[in-house]
């Protein structure tokens, strides 16, 4: 650690900043316009860190997603990441940066007082994502909004995500988690299709995950009408 601190004071303020068991939380609700019809889907992200490494300048970080439609938690994955410059997790050093280098590069878009807005855009395929996040001197986004764009320009998602808690912001603040929930492999409910990669994706960019979660929730949504359907012919 000393020798961290005397190469870079920087990066020693960092590491003390990103500490085991900081956290952060975030509500996230997601719009999907999908065969002229909007489908809507409530979540729970919890990013917690576990582990920080003064050698290499890694942390260790667990990532839990609650989806409240159906009390059911999607995944929870374990990711390294950067202490000072984080690629994943929702925590941004060197606020106030012109560019920001995370899994999606952020460009500065407008800045008042202590509130900054950036932007980023990539592309999975055909499929573009545009990031925007709304983030104060905390360096703990209080906002972040991901538009996908289809292959006609229109809107096919827009997840809105909002902070809930983090003791980054106030070390007072503790997690707001729901209770009783199992895992979608559990639940005897929903069947969901978790045979995707997702860990592997949330581990390169979350904008990975947001698809992912679209076509899950179309899935899903498509599914229950069938069987709707079928329960409907059935009676009749």
């Amino acid at each position: 650690m000393g020798k961290i601190a005397m190469s870079s004071p920087l990066l020693f303020l960092l590491i003390i900043a990103l500490f085991p068991n900081a956290f952060v939380e975030y509500s996230l609700h997601i719009q999907i316009n999908y065969d002229n019809q909007v489908y809507h889907l409530s979540e729970l992200l919890f990013e917690n860190v576990t582990r920080v490494c003064y050698n290499n300048a890694t942390f260790a970080y667990n990532l839990t997603v609650y989806v409240l439609n159906f009390s059911q938690i999607l995944t929870s994955s374990t990711i390294l990441d950067n202490v000072s410059l984080p690629e994943t997790f929702f925590y941004i050093p060197n606020v106030g940066e012109p560019v920001i280098e995370r899994g999606v590069i952020l460009s500065l878009l407008s800045s008042n007082k202590s509130n900054y807005v950036y932007y980023g855009k990539t592309f999975i395929g055909y499929i573009e994502l545009e990031y925007f996040y709304y983030v104060n001197s905390t360096g703990v986004p209080y906002k972040i909004v991901i538009l996908q764009i289809g292959e006609s320009g229109q809107i096919v998602s827009n997840t809105t995500y909002t902070l809930v808690s983090s003791n980054l912001v106030n070390p007072n603040e503790q997690p707001i988690l729901p209770d009783g929930f199992k895992f979608t492999n559990d639940s005897n409910i929903i069947n969901l299709p978790i045979s995707l990669d997702l860990n592997s994706d949330l581990d390169q960019v979350v904008g990975k995950y947001i698809s992912f979660v679209t076509l899950l929730l179309i899935f899903v949504l498509v599914m229950v009408k069938i069987y709707a359907s079928r329960k409907k012919t059935s009676s009749s």
